[in-house]
């Protein structure tokens, strides 16, 4: 599953290659301690510029393979749905690499993003099984061509 899923993803890097991105946000990855790596975010996490996210958290868990990866938020102003799809995949990674995973200091817009798509306790610690389960358990379920 995450071969495919990384396959789309470099397909979605390509694509972002031949067009001109605007980059609405700087990172940096460091390590803070023993085998934890802290993924330092600000500005606007939105739009195709987030692939250069989702790449920086992909290296740091696969090229790293931290004991865990910390991703802080507390320079972020805004996150936008590709924004939130850089940091659940992120975690799907970690969750396939055996890294623990967490989101710190959302604040404002970013954690009332997080909260709506009910991923803010998932992604504050992958170790939580519970918090997995619960936003599983709380997505609508998928539609079928009966449904419509």
């Amino acid at each position: 599953m995450i071969v495919r899923w990384l396959a789309a993803t470099v397909g979605l890097c390509a694509v972002a290659d031949r067009f001109e991105v605007e980059l609405t946000f700087s990172g940096s990855a460091r390590f803070l301690r023993d085998n934890v790596i802290s993924v330092d975010l600000s500005g606007e996490l939105r739009g195709l510029a987030v692939v250069k996210l989702q790449t920086m958290i992909f290296e740091s868990i696969v090229a790293g393979l931290p004991d865990e990866l910390v991703v802080d938020l507390e320079e972020v102003s805004f996150l936008g749905c590709d924004g939130h799809w850089a940091l659940v995949s992120g975690y799907v990674v970690a969750v396939e690499y055996g890294t623990s995973y967490r989101v710190v200091n959302a604040r404002g817009q970013v954690r009332s993003t997080l909260q709506a798509n009910q991923t803010l306790d998932m992604l504050a610690d992958s170790r939580d099984i519970g918090a997995l389960l619960q936003a599983l358990l709380r997505r609508p379920a998928p539609r079928t061509h009966l449904d419509r």
